[in-house]
């Protein structure tokens, strides 16, 4: 097999090109609800979304975990669950315990060659399928796989990784995005997520759309710790 080096539960490597990511954005979202021309670069680092059949996030998560190189960042959203133990009846043990938060989804990050080569290896992890961007059209003519930009994973993981139980991660809870400001989180357990401001519920909450995957939820941020993102 290719070398194809993992890092797990990673952090986005902060030389990635925000120019290249900014460019590519912009590009999708002038042009979005038609196709266009959009070509990912070869050696540009990218955040691929990946769909797990049959509810295997979690066995190909390991597997990609098993190469154990250096070239692949893996992650896994999870949230927490309590669970207790059968042992005693009369007086179960409470435990906590990190659950896949969607058990068919799971997210590489990788130059596009290096995530072409491990789609050649694809039969040793059955179950795992790329996402296509139906919006886009590369210079091949063909549909190139779907990408989710740095920044907006970034805040999706911090929204997942907050251990709240209020955030909203299942896509039929939450509205359609029509209205609403740009804005940015500055304080409290969210900081740092960008997004729509929108009321759910009676609560001002701030939305991350991940295109073609879903859409994420905080729980109620005040309005102090919300900022307007010009542009």
């Amino acid at each position: 097999m290719a070398d194809l080096t993992l890092q797990h539960n990673g952090t986005s490597d902060s030389t990635a090109s925000k120019k290249n990511v900014r460019a590519n954005s912009e590009r999708e979202n002038d042009n979005f609800g038609k196709s266009v021309r959009f070509t990912l670069l070869p050696n540009e680092k990218y955040w691929f979304p990946i769909r797990a059949t049959h509810h295997r996030a979690q066995k190909i998560y390991d597997k990609l975990v098993a190469i154990n190189n250096k070239n692949l960042e893996l992650y896994l959203p999870t949230v927490r669950h309590i669970e207790y133990s059968n042992e005693d009846f009369n007086n179960p043990t409470q435990y906590i315990k990190d659950k896949p938060l969607d058990s068919s989804l799971l997210f590489l990050r990788s130059t596009l060659n290096d995530f072409r080569s491990l789609l050649q290896y694809q039969a040793l992890f059955p179950g795992m399928t790329p996402y296509y961007n139906h919006f886009s059209i590369n210079s091949y003519g063909t549909n190139d796989f779907l990408t989710v930009p740095d920044r907006q994973m970034q805040s999706f993981r911090i929204i997942i990784e907050s251990g709240n139980e209020n955030i909203i991660v299942r896509q039929n809870e939450v509205p359609t995005l029509i209205s609403g400001d740009h804005v940015v989180v500055i304080g409290g357990p969210f900081a740092g997520v960008e997004g729509i401001v929108m009321k759910y519920k009676h609560q001002k909450r701030v939305f991350v759309e991940l295109q073609g995957i879903g859409r994420y939820a905080t729980a109620y941020v005040p309005g102090a710790w919300i900022r307007r993102v010009n542009g």
